[in-house]
């Protein structure tokens, strides 16, 4: 992120509408990323016996209001689609490349130290776009890693901390999802869709420095709805396609593959 090796979070990705994927072996192996066989720990690892069944229930749910979301957008946008054969949440709900991502930002550490009141308002994440059609977002947890190893929750360790977005205007905006509600923000799919009608967001991820933030990690989940790969969302351009455009552009390709 940023030109660096993103060393902030970890990630779990997974489908939480289907377990494997039944498209045609090509599509298999041209977009293992989106095709792929869901991988979950054991229901008898401790600490996680029901973690799949959570994952997939919170993915599903945001999934079945991301698709009444669609269709809230589909007046404006039906004009203004590439291809208007197909609604916007009949991309989303038919299809099988959905990812949910459960994101954990560790606490500040000696290679990434807490930051400065000055720092960068893309401390935690660097900007970026997703290039979703529509991305779902839970509202964040903040955990606090006490010295005797318990884990609890607090408020977050400063005002400055959270989601921030850059708005059509360029305003820079701080973005506060209240407890048990969602967001939704348009990702590059969506724009290239509507021939820019509806843009993506661009956003990143701060920090935020204040008392106690050396011990805070942060905790959310967002996901990712889009078409299928084979769906054109451009001029002669597929979903497929766009989106190995969008991996070539962040990772560096090397021989045997990305790193």
């Amino acid at each position: 992120m940023n030109g660096k090796p993103d060393t902030l979070k970890g990630s779990y990705y997974a489908n939480p509408t289907v377990d494997s994927p039944s498209v045609s072996e090509d599509q298999k192996v041209q977009h293992p990323e989106y095709y792929g066989q869901n991988i979950w720990p054991k229901t008898n690892e401790k600490g996680l016996e029901e973690f799949e069944q959570a994952f997939k229930d919170l993915g599903r749910f945001v999934f079945k209001i991301g698709t009444e979301v669609a269709i809230a957008c589909q007046p404006f946008a039906s004009s203004y689609l590439t291809d208007n054969s197909i609604s916007l949440s009949k991309l989303i709900s038919t299809s099988q490349t959905t990812k949910a991502r459960l994101l954990h930002y560790f606490p500040p550490s000696e290679e990434n130290p807490l930051p400065a009141d000055d720092e960068p308002v893309d401390s935690w994440c660097g900007f970026h776009l997703d290039h979703s059609l529509l991305t779902g977002l839970c509202s964040a947890i903040y955990l606090s890693h006490e010295n005797d190893g318990t884990i609890r929750q607090v408020a977050s360790p400063s005002p400055a901390s959270g989601l921030y977005i850059r708005t059509r205007g360029g305003d820079l905006t701080k973005v506060v999802i209240p407890p048990n509600c969602l967001a939704f923000q348009t990702g590059e799919a969506l724009e290239l869709a509507t021939g820019g009608q509806l843009r993506a967001t661009p956003h990143c991820v701060r920090v935020g420095a204040g008392e106690g933030a050396e011990k805070v990690s942060r905790e959310t989940f967002a996901l990712f709805m889009q078409p299928d790969t084979d769906h054109i969302i451009g001029e002669n351009e597929t979903f497929g396609s766009f989106s190995k455009k969008v991996f070539a552009e962040h990772y560096e390709e090397k021989a045997g593959g990305f790193s």
